[in-house]
């Protein structure tokens, strides 16, 4: 049987977007071994590219943590008809030639992509070259969804949740063409089978106190503060604290006069091992750590949520009954002084229902129907539709 080759484009505006397109990745290579042949490409750094349009994805970080209120802006008015009529317009004027690159360089059987800056873009190429390759969306966020990732014309939509597939058939996707997959993330996150106990002996944390896992970056507000609270609040608990690529961050946790146990971190490339040794996490509401967390039944405290995906995040943790939202360092301490009384009744609560709503296998279900799509090979019906046509 010849190999299916199959192009997954991702960006670097927070981490998520990647991560996601690499577990899909590795799960597909996984499944389907030497049949599958995966390019995974970030458009943006292609050159000809505008420099301008490619650091858009790194001051992405910097808006957020700086400037919140024009972030917050800035995207409710990206969110409306016109702006986002514009904005596509614009991809198609500045990344036209760049992924037309990518594309007769992958020579693609699918292509996916785990951005919305991309949608459009491929919609329009597709249309005015001819081509007869399945669009596939990968969508990172749980509830809340930006207008960009809506276009009719795309093949096959993988959302992580039913509100999302909902909100998606309300933005014009034919139902049939939505499916409920979850936020692809780590493999790992579902082969690994040891003990809480036994990871925390291996890391040389104590194997009884109850592990907090406190994970910040440049772009988490107070989060210094939150993890002082934490430090002060007397309870019978051990910090777990991941800064991430943040070095300034990093220096400022290992500064601490620590009255807990702490054990500080920078980078960690196994990110979801310690996921699997912690009790709670504490964090902002980005969608990826949102979807590690639940799939392996780890209860948030959500310290931070930018406005609207990660707004929809924290709202669709919080209705799951999966975790808490918590406005200030006073909030944090007095939820987890609660969730841990009563031998840690409240924590066990939130735990079983993150396991419930958690679902470590999505890179392969999101594998198994892109690998479906590859295999069609056939022109799909959505190429005769009019990119041009409104997405209410």
């Amino acid at each position: 049987m010849d190999s299916r080759t199959i192009l997954v484009l991702t960006n670097d505006a927070g981490l998520g977007h990647r991560q996601a397109a690499q577990a899909t990745v590795d799960a597909l290579e996984q499944r389907y071994g030497e049949l599958c042949q995966t390019v995974l490409v970030n458009p943006l750094e292609e050159p000809g590219v505008p420099r301008s349009l490619r650091n858009v994805q790194y001051d992405f970080n910097r808006v957020v943590r700086l400037a919140p209120p024009l972030y917050a802006l800035g995207h409710g008015l990206a969110n409306t008809y016109l702006p986002t009529r514009l904005m596509e317009q614009m991809e198609v004027r500045t990344l036209a030639d760049p992924i037309d690159r990518v594309l007769r360089r992958a020579r693609p059987d699918v292509v996916v992509t785990t951005h919305p800056i991309f949608v459009y873009l491929l919609v329009t190429h597709r249309r005015r070259c001819g081509e007869t390759w399945p669009i596939v969306v990968l969508v990172t966020d749980l509830a809340q969804l930006q207008r960009l990732w809506f276009r009719p014309e795309v093949d096959l939509y993988l959302v992580p949740t039913a509100d999302a597939a909902a909100l998606a058939v309300q933005r014009g996707i034919a139902p049939e063409r939505v499916h409920v997959t979850g936020i692809p993330v780590d493999p790992r996150l579902d082969a690994l089978r040891r003990s809480k106990a036994e990871l925390r002996a291996e890391f040389g944390w104590d194997v009884d106190r109850p592990v907090v896992l406190a994970v910040g970056s440049r772009r988490v507000h107070r989060f210094h503060a939150f993890v002082d609270a934490l430090n002060e609040s007397g309870l019978p608990i051990q910090l777990v604290v991941v800064a991430g690529d943040d070095e300034e961050l990093l220096a400022e946790m290992r500064a601490v006069a620590w009255r807990v146990p702490a054990h500080v971190y920078g980078y960690v490339r196994d990110f979801p091992t310690r996921l699997q040794a912690a009790d709670l996490i504490v964090t902002k509401a980005g969608g990826l750590t949102v979807a590690e967390s639940l799939a392996v039944g780890l209860p948030l405290f959500i310290i931070q949520c930018t406005p609207m995906h990660e707004k929809g995040n924290a709202r669709y943790v919080v209705d799951q009954g999966a975790g808490l939202r918590l406005e200030d360092p006073a909030q944090l301490v007095a939820a987890l002084r609660r969730a841990l009384a009563d031998d840690g009744r409240l924590l066990a609560q939130l735990a079983a229902n993150a396991r419930a709503v958690g679902q470590p296998r999505a890179a392969y279900a999101a594998a198994e129907l892109i690998w479906a799509q590859a295999e069609r090979g056939m022109l799909s019906p959505s190429l005769l539709a009019d990119p041009e046509l409104p997405v209410t």
